[in-house]
């Protein structure tokens, strides 16, 4: 069973809290302090899990000789780079000399753009590529029956 797409949702949902709490501190006071730690830091913690999945995953199938979509490229520099913004967020969240709160909610809009466009190309690659599914093989997938 791939673990590369358990990773990517539970860490997609981890994202959205992080980057909606950067964006709009209000809403994450409605939680405790601890909580909000806790789910920053399990959002990081998965983003870097679903980077080295999926970065397993790729060499799985390029051992396998299978084709590589050229779209798989710019999914994986989507997500290293909104993974990259996350990262940023975290530590500056914990440093001495934080960020001032609008360039802390811009770090966390285009994070979010980048981590959710990246789903996007994610799912074309899986469901319109068929990359990483049963059907994915040397040759293009079976034709399916019309409706």
């Amino acid at each position: 069973m791939p673990l590369h797409p358990f990773l990517v949702h539970f860490t997609l949902s981890l994202a959205l809290l992080f980057g909606i709490w950067a964006i709009f501190p209000k809403l994450g006071e409605r939680i405790p302090a601890k909580g909000r730690r806790l789910a920053e830091n399990s959002a990081l913690l998965f983003l870097i899990l679903a980077g080295l999945s999926g970065g397993v995953s790729l060499e799985n199938l390029e051992a396998r000789h299978l084709p590589i979509p050229p779209l798989a490229a710019l999914h994986r520099l989507l997500a290293l780079s909104g993974a990259s913004l996350f990262l940023l967020l975290w530590v500056a969240a914990r440093s001495r000399f934080p960020l001032p709160m609008p360039v802390r909610r811009v770090i966390a809009f285009v994070g979010l753009l980048l981590v959710l466009s990246a789903a996007g190309v994610g799912g074309h690659l899986v469901y319109e590529d068929r990359l990483g599914t049963d059907f994915t093989t040397a040759s293009p997938p079976p034709e399916s029956p019309g409706p």
